[in-house]
């Protein structure tokens, strides 16, 4: 396994994990101050950053099954 790329792939899931809580308390903020169009805006980056993070996790999880399948 590419530990690097591994790595690296790690850095940007914490990159990414940190933008989704900024986004998470600009909508908690818009929301309570009633701001429906911007809400919906911060929802749409919201869930377009987690379809990101969720790219990575499933580029991780396969090199780790590649790993494991040269171990058996």
């Amino acid at each position: 396994m590419d530990r690097n790329q591994f790595e690296h792939l790690g850095n940007q899931l914490r990159d990414l994990g940190h933008r989704r809580r900024e986004l998470a308390e600009e909508i908690f903020n818009e929301v309570r101050e009633g701001d429906a169009i911007s809400s919906r805006s911060l929802y749409q980056k919201l869930s377009s950053v987690s379809e990101q993070a969720i790219t990575l996790m499933n580029k991780q999880k396969e090199m780790l099954d590649q790993e494991l399948n040269q171990l058996t």
